[in-house]
């Protein structure tokens, strides 16, 4: 007996049903390595039709929390000034500002804030001297602040990425870099953080809704990575023409971009050469420069593969392993660091309107007082 349409329609549709189901059980069901290799293919799938569509390098969530690809809005919008001193994580937090709106965030000087398509605006202003064009509406700011004990070697490992043409965000800056960059700059970058911090809490209020602080501290661990993230995500919902993911999905989110940066973020200088073969390709005059200069940081097999000799005798040859950099500052550096951020600590309490910005700056007190105490125990030694 053959089946009518309606029959016929009704067994299609029973069979899709059981099919997707035993698709999605199946998927769920795949051991952990599994699901995390199909989720890193579709996001890179996601990136490469983001980066096609789009100049901003959008980082979408997927499976499971998915966001849409990035799209401009229906109508212009006003972005938020994105502002943080250099070495503070911001690229992260453009990639995060994206999954939670599905929006475009801008990390190109060239970007204008009556553009009307970004969400946000990174801004360096004025611990660099440039200027978001187009900026009359522009009028409130999310202010991310990272530990000067941290972001003054990150921004370090910058200028050294940009001095020997890698690519930004790929390799820390050897010991030896740090300590001269750290030596000719720390007065000039320490005064710089301090200006960063007062511009955008003396021109934008907090109380009025005109700034939010947040710190990369904050985001990064499990335990307050994703409340911080959801009070970004509230503010930047603030903004007319902009709508956010739902609550619910802001773990996800939070976790998918954070980690994968974190994991797919700067390597030592060793493992850099080591593993970038193309890059060492284009640049084999430079990357033997490097491992001159920098013989400690370099083992020996990654030396062999760039000279290319069998000599156990070789120089190059005694190293086994590249030392890890451990970045750090002279007790004089770590005094004027200190005072710096106790002054600034005080002016914010005494106010009694800066709770959250008073607590990040407690903890970066005790911090560099940690520090300062190692290295006068070291010196002691």
């Amino acid at each position: 007996m053959v089946p009518n349409g309606s029959a016929r329609r009704m067994s299609a549709a029973l069979l899709v049903a059981c099919t997707t189901y035993l698709a999605v059980d199946t998927f769920f069901s795949l051991p952990s390595y599994v699901m995390e290799e199909s989720s890193r293919g579709l996001r890179q799938d996601s990136r490469r039709n983001s980066e096609t569509e789009q100049t901003s390098r959008g980082l979408v969530a997927f499976l499971y929390c998915t966001v849409e690809d990035l799209h401009e809005p229906e109508e212009p919008i006003v972005p938020v000034y994105s502002a943080a001193y250099p070495g503070s994580g911001s690229q992260m937090t453009h990639y995060l500002y994206e999954a939670l709106t599905g929006l475009p965030a801008s990390d190109d000087w060239g970007a204008r804030g009556d553009d009307g398509i970004y969400v946000a605006l990174k801004t360096h202003y004025p611990a660099r001297k440039h200027y978001v064009e187009g900026a009359d509406k522009m009028d409130r700011a999310i202010l991310q602040l990272r530990n000067p004990l941290h972001a003054l070697p990150s921004h370090a490992s910058f200028m050294f990425e940009m001095k020997n043409g890698i690519p930004d965000h790929s390799v820390y800056a050897p010991a030896k870099f740090w300590t001269e960059w750290r030596d000719e700059n720390f007065d000039a970058e320490m005064e710089s953080w301090v200006d960063h911090l007062e511009y955008w809490v003396e021109n934008y209020d907090g109380e009025k809704g005109e700034r939010i602080v947040i710190s990369y501290e904050d985001l990064i661990p499990k335990e307050t990575g994703p409340k911080t993230t959801a009070y970004i995500s509230h503010f930047l919902a603030q903004s007319e023409g902009v709508t956010t993911i739902f609550h619910e999905k802001i773990p996800c989110v939070w976790d998918k971009v954070v980690n994968y940066e974190k994991y797919n973020g700067r390597r030592f200088l060793n493992e850099f050469l080591d593993k970038n073969e193309e890059w060492v390709k284009r640049n084999v005059g430079k990357a033997k420069l490097m491992i001159e200069k920098y013989p400690e940081e370099i083992d020996s097999h990654v030396a062999r593969k760039l000279f290319n000799f069998d000599d156990p005798f070789h120089p190059h040859a005694s190293r086994r392993q590249g030392a890890r950099v451990e970045y750090t500052f002279t007790e004089e550096q770590l005094e004027t660091m200190l005072n710096k951020l106790i002054v600034l600590q005080d002016r914010y309490l005494s106010r009694g309107t800066e709770e959250r910005l008073e607590g990040i700056l407690s903890r970066y007190v005790a911090e560099v007082k940690e520090a300062k105490e190692e290295a006068a125990g070291s010196e002691e030694k």
